[in-house]
């Protein structure tokens, strides 16, 4: 069987991007075929795998599925990419701000350069500010609110970014943030309406490149607790910058979404 994909990074998020507005490929979607082809080394490999399905309202529907095979609600750079995906396969024009649904609700999207889409979230969701928690070494303060899918968010100095790989899967599997965990965001301010951060994603299950859900839920903390103006510049492992900000539309997110390249799976 031969199915064609294209590959995109969002500012290093990298997802297998499928047409699938006929639903032909619905028996073929599944999760022990999402977990195969996101497998890095063995076959295309990507942090997720998201579909384009069909909508009777909206030009499309965004089906997203992180790549241990099952789905998430939204991924912010993921929508990003199927905004730019979908002026690729020509269901949206280039320009103008056009409407996409995901299984969070309804967003809207622009294509603001050659390779670069802004989308609008849907509204956030705070739980809480600087709660103490303790770790085997450290009582740090953590935030946690949803953006999309769940963040916890620490702020920290630079030199703390150490600490990240052993304490960022501890902290995303704590019991302060329900069954499913949240998703962990480092987060250190450079100056004004600038930050870099660091993202382990539960569902992948590592640290990944960016995380847009995670820029905008670290971007809305830095406004909370430390009142600082948007858009905010923010550095992803990466190197590349996203900006987050606010309108009358809500919270925004823009930066990179870029086909990498498209190709035809062989052997499944």
């Amino acid at each position: 069987m031969k199915l064609e994909f294209v590959k995109m990074s969002g500012a290093g998020n990298d997802f297998i991007m499928f047409n699938n507005m006929d639903s032909s490929l619905d028996h073929i979607i599944s999760t022990d075929f999402i977990r195969t082809v996101c497998q890095r080394g063995l076959s295309a490999g990507a942090d997720g795998l998201i579909e384009m399905k069909s909508d009777p309202e909206y030009p499309f529907k965004m089906k997203y599925y992180n790549n241990d095979g099952n789905p998430a609600r939204m991924c912010g750079n993921g929508g990003r990419c199927i905004a730019m995906y979908a002026v690729l396969q020509g269901i949206v024009p280039d320009s103008g701000v056009f409407s996409f649904r995901s299984d969070v609700g309804i967003h809207k999207a622009e294509i603001t350069a050659s390779n670069t889409a802004r989308i609008w979230m849907t509204a956030p969701n705070i739980h809480f500010l600087n709660k103490p928690l303790e770790l085997p070494k450290k009582r740090i303060l953590i935030s946690f609110l949803d953006t999309g899918v769940p963040h916890a968010v620490v702020f920290i100095d630079k030199d703390d970014f150490d600490c990240f790989l052993e304490q960022a899967p501890l902290i995303r599997s704590n019991e302060i943030f329900g069954a499913a965990g949240a998703n962990v965001n480092y987060v250190c301010i450079l100056g004004d309406s600038r930050i870099m951060i660091r993202t382990w994603e539960r569902g992948v299950e590592r640290e990944t490149l960016a995380c847009g859900t995670g820029a905008v839920a670290s971007v809305i903390c830095t406004n909370e607790l430390y009142d600082q103006k948007t858009p905010v510049q923010v550095q992803v492992k990466s190197g590349q910058i996203l900006t987050v900000g606010h309108s009358g539309d809500g919270w925004w997110l823009e930066g990179e979404a870029r086909p990498v390249y498209s190709a035809v799976l062989l052997n499944l």
